[in-house]
């Protein structure tokens, strides 16, 4: 599921009174999307919930990002205080080996919605 897609499910359930927390790495979707509350890693897309195969850091990276239910008293993004400067290295070196494969259009930073009744919804709810 997109980020802004659950940024929306978040201010829905926040807005019924569930408390929400996002927990991603691509920070200009986040910002984009206006999510309730969301803790921010920056690890390269994929690895949100930490680095792979690496059990004590996904640990360590969930713990740190659930606090943000206690420490977060206002909407906003917060930064978790993690780098993972190989997992940025494997992301590039896989990412050259693949390029002629990767047929995917640019990224566009610029919100997109299946509908206009999306964008209308999302406009309102910012």
């Amino acid at each position: 599921m997109c980020h802004q897609t659950v940024c929306l499910l978040a201010r829905h359930f926040e807005a019924k009174g569930l408390p929400t927390l996002i927990l991603g790495s691509a920070l200009d979707i986040l910002q984009a999307g206006a999510p309730p509350r969301a803790q921010f890693l920056d690890y390269p897309l994929g690895f949100e919930a930490g680095r792979f195969r690496d059990p004590s850091d996904q640990l360590i990276v969930v713990r740190q990002a659930l606090s943000a239910f206690d420490t977060m008293n206002k909407p906003g993004i917060e930064y978790l205080p993690f780098t993972w400067e190989a997992g940025w290295t494997l992301v590039n070196e896989r990412e050259r080996q693949t390029e002629s494969d990767d047929h995917r259009s640019p990224r566009n930073l610029e919100p997109q919605y299946q509908h206009e009744s999306d964008r209308v919804l999302a406009e309102k709810l910012k």
